[in-house]
């Protein structure tokens, strides 16, 4: 089967990596995939494409899949790919995305021997709106989600037919997020002493990611805990007034860590510092993948009552979910803290999960049976 794989940002952010990991896999298991993303102007070769090409994933340009609906780029990017798939024999397209999605439908409607359309939907919560509505009724042959929770809504809500919609787990390299690499961590370099508790959070610094809350939270467990530690592992044009001047302002100098954005290893063994993370709203990416990739390094994480994180936390079993009040989490930052034992399980927990639900090969996999079950309905 010729497969078509259709992303539309050509940013670096977001559901881009879960999207090129997916069509890479699926590629490394002997599929015929071709992916498309984003093309941004003044710039000779987007983010999304110069990096899937360094994967080794098959691409092809030409689109400008906007990140937003765009009539002036959507009705151009129809024609040239209703072109593609006249003369290429794409069996299937897979949108990433919604725009990528309406290009995809408005291209394969009224096709003679239209491909099957599938769309993944990274909302935690699932699609919702008028648009993703209409695209569900009338150009989705399957629909991909990231929890139950998001299933249960496109089913119930949408009037999505339930043999139609499946629950993949977004995955992650485990090869590169697996604490028996043996990297080491970066405790040392950071200044943190051996017997601290050092919580991190990893997120683009925004007003909307809450850490006002955070702040509060530290500033109300360093009265339990002595040896607390907090990292903030991110940047963010407002990093200033939303954390460097608060820290200042509470004399949480030296208790809040800035050691900014971390790539490669260094973000890796920045993970391994950690006793627990914290996240408390999900990102672009609603299926949480900073959450996913500290699980499987055996870090327990403390996350808010949002989107999917309390189905991918698990309250109690690979961390604590709460209301996330100054008080609540600063109660599960002490209780964390004083029960190494649990936090260890929790960890452990976590890891497990993530080797048994999080790889590429099992997502590949999962993606593969859909297709097989796509097209021999199609056949009927």
């Amino acid at each position: 089967m010729k497969l078509l794989h259709l992303f539309s940002n050509w940013r670096w952010t977001g559901p881009a990596e879960p999207a090129v990991n997916l069509a890479l896999a699926l590629q490394r298991q002997g599929w015929d995939v071709t992916f498309a993303c984003g093309s941004a102007r003044r710039r000779p070769e987007p983010d999304v494409l110069a990096r899937a090409r360094d994967r080794g994933l098959a691409t092809r340009v030409g689109l400008r899949l906007s990140k937003h609906m765009n009539p002036f780029a959507n009705y151009p990017d129809r024609r040239l790919l209703r072109q593609w798939l006249e003369a290429n024999g794409y069996e299937l397209v897979h949108a990433h995305m919604r725009n990528a999605h309406v290009v995809a439908a408005l291209a394969a409607r009224r096709m003679a021997h239209r491909p099957l359309v599938v769309r993944s939907a990274y909302a935690g919560e699932g699609p919702g709106g008028y648009w993703e509505r209409r695209l569900l009724r009338e150009m989705t042959d399957g629909l991909l989600v990231v929890s139950e929770q998001a299933r249960h809504r496109v089913v119930e809500r949408m009037g999505f037919p339930a043999d139609r919609v499946w629950v993949v787990h977004t995955a992650i390299d485990l090869e590169r997020f697996n604490p028996d690499r043996g990297l080491g961590h970066r405790r040392a370099e950071l200044g943190v002493p051996p017997d601290a508790f050092l919580v991190g959070i990893v997120a683009r610094v925004q007003w909307r990611r809450r850490f006002h809350i955070l702040l509060e939270a530290i500033d109300r467990a360093r009265r339990e805990l002595p040896r607390l530690r907090l990292a903030i592992v991110g940047r963010g044009t407002n990093i200033q007034p939303i954390a460097i001047d608060p820290v200042r302002r509470m004399g949480l100098d030296d208790i809040v860590l800035f050691p900014g954005y971390q790539s490669g290893d260094d973000y890796v063994r920045m993970l391994a510092s950690m006793d627990a993370k914290v996240f408390l709203v999900p990102g672009t990416d609603g299926s949480c993948r900073a959450v996913r990739e500290a699980m499987a390094m055996g870090v327990p994480v403390i996350a808010a009552r949002r989107g999917m994180l309390p189905e991918l936390v698990a309250d109690g079993e690979r961390g604590l979910v709460i209301d996330d009040t100054p008080a609540n989490l600063a109660d599960a930052l002490v209780t964390l803290a004083r029960e190494p034992e649990r936090r260890a399980a929790m960890g452990r927990a976590a890891r497990q999960f993530a080797r048994e639900y999080l790889s590429t090969d099992r997502q590949a996999e999962t993606v593969r049976a859909i297709y097989d079950d796509l097209v021999t309905r199609g056949k009927r």
